[in-house]
């Protein structure tokens, strides 16, 4: 039995399928504990970046976060 694929690729024949998996399941997550909740520093920092910053869209279709303007 020969090996499928590009002759290069020295997967393994388990990890080439849980690879072509990860865009249906995504990752593995392994937090066992309950999520801990965000803390108020961390609120008011969020809503001060999202006060003074916006996301952008440039004719590339790249996301690009910059300032917004003072006016």
């Amino acid at each position: 039995m020969g090996k499928q694929g590009r002759p290069d690729d020295d997967r393994t024949w388990g990890m080439r399928v849980t690879e072509r998996l990860l865009p249906f399941f995504g990752p593995a997550s392994i937090r066992r504990t309950p999520p801990r909740p965000v803390r108020p520093e961390d609120r008011a920092r969020d809503a001060e970046l999202r006060r003074t910053l916006e996301r952008v869209t440039g004719p590339d279709g790249r996301s690009y976060v910059v300032e917004r303007d003072a006016s």
